[in-house]
């Protein structure tokens, strides 16, 4: 590979001054080794910091952020979304389908999990969902299926991916099936 047309950072690491890390991009940037840079789970705050301090120190910005956003965790609309507009960075969803959350496959009863699923490999994902708005959100999305008569995945995926603000959407899925869940 000649060259990286995207290197993103995963997360904000508060321990090195923003303006350092850059720095060390920006080099990468000028080498030509690096097209673009952009982040992932930065907040607005922590993104809009770092386009600050790219455009006073003259280094290359961060052209895209990828964060979480689906009908559970929907934050970045209030959050990351105005930043990317007045800035025009490009949103990057990942997690539309909540972990399989909001494919319907979940009851409240986390010693229930499925196994194999991403709940069951990693518990820790249970807490970010496993909410009566959580649950509340998958009720309403199932009865829209039903009514519908499409499936939740594609439901959920359709409710990113109408947002304007939305330039590419990352599905994790390990299959087909988990996609068509009909």
């Amino acid at each position: 590979v000649d060259q990286i047309d995207l290197f993103m950072l995963h997360s904000r690491d508060e321990q090195v001054p923003i303006d350092e890390v850059l720095d060390a991009l920006n080099r990468e940037v000028s080498a030509s080794r690096v097209a673009v840079i952009g982040c992932s789970n930065f907040t607005g705050a922590q993104l809009r910091e770092a386009l600050d301090v790219s455009r006073s120190h003259g280094f290359a910005r961060f052209e895209a952020i990828q964060n979480i956003y689906n009908m559970v965790h929907p934050e970045a609309e209030e959050d990351v979304f105005p930043v990317c507009c007045g800035h025009e960075v490009s949103f990057l969803a990942y997690s539309p389908l909540g972990a399989g959350f909001l494919t319907g496959k979940y009851t409240r009863d986390r010693s229930k999990l499925p196994a194999g699923t991403r709940f069951d490999v990693i518990p820790g994902h249970c807490d970010a969902y496993f909410s009566d708005d959580g649950f509340r959100v998958v009720e309403h999305l199932h009865a829209r299926s039903k009514q519908l008569g499409l499936s939740m995945a594609y439901l959920a995926g359709a409710w990113v991916t109408r947002s304007p603000q939305v330039s590419c959407t990352l599905f994790g899925a390990r299959t087909c099936k988990h996609i068509d869940n009909g």
